[in-house]
């Protein structure tokens, strides 16, 4: 997802806070904007502290998902870098729902996101995915694993570097789990699919089925599969 692609509001915030630059960032902003994060609110110079310590420490973030739920715009993201308090540097995944009055933002709250329940392999693959983390990614497989991509097989850990480097890194794919279901120790993903791929001819958004079967901490199998659904 493209920030082409995000409400201009929220585009123009997430640019300014690419840019390190707090004067564009303000004029993104009501003037009595609230910001929520980790239960504790800002405003005014609070903010201002917020996100000097925050949305301009050296951090990266790009969009994974963007959903509406009645007024609130939620954008979730993968932010990694250098932030917070404990200067985390490990990938998260968080939700920032925003409120928009007219063409300005006048509240936006942090929803870090709980840790999946996804067996531990199928979380970091998905989590290394959308960190565009080529040797994370890898970390995931077996050394014999074997995935099926669109019915292209791909068997053990060279050829899934290859396969990854180019269709899944190289066309910076991110993956956000709409539903998860395990059946017989396997995990089923349905996650809505993005990325910079030729998207002609293909639906927004792009939703993809991902079955995986893991063996002592580790993916040995993977098959991605664009499922047609019954009308």
């Amino acid at each position: 997802m493209s920030f082409a692609d995000i409400p201009l509001p929220i585009a123009s915030f997430l640019q300014a806070s690419e840019e390190r630059d707090p004067i564009a960032l303000r004029a993104t902003l009501t003037h009595d904007a609230i910001f929520i994060d980790r239960g504790g609110e800002h405003r005014g110079r609070s903010f201002r502290e917020w996100s000097d310590r925050v949305l301009f420490a050296n951090v990266a973030i790009h969009p994974i998902d963007l959903t509406n739920r009645g007024n609130t715009t939620i954008l979730t993201v993968m932010i990694s870098g250098d932030y917070g308090e404990a200067g985390e540097i490990k990938p998260v995944q968080v939700d920032l729902c925003f409120t928009i009055s007219g063409d300005k933002i006048s509240a936006l709250t942090i929803d870090r996101k709980v840790e999946s329940e996804l067996p531990a392999p199928v979380a970091a693959y998905i989590k290394a995915t959308n960190a565009f983390d080529l040797d994370g990614l890898l970390s995931t497989f077996a050394d014999d694993a074997f995935v099926n991509d669109q019915l292209r097989e791909y068997w053990g850990k060279q050829a899934i570097r290859e396969w990854a480097a180019r269709e899944i890194i190289g066309e910076r794919v991110t993956m956000y789990a709409v539903q998860t279901v395990e059946h017989y120790g396997n995990a089923v993903v349905t996650a809505n699919v993005d990325g910079d791929y030729d998207k002609r001819g293909l639906p927004d958004p792009l939703v993809l089925s991902f079955y995986f079967s893991a063996c002592e901490e580790k993916i040995v199998q993977l098959i991605i599969l664009r499922n047609q659904r019954d009308i």
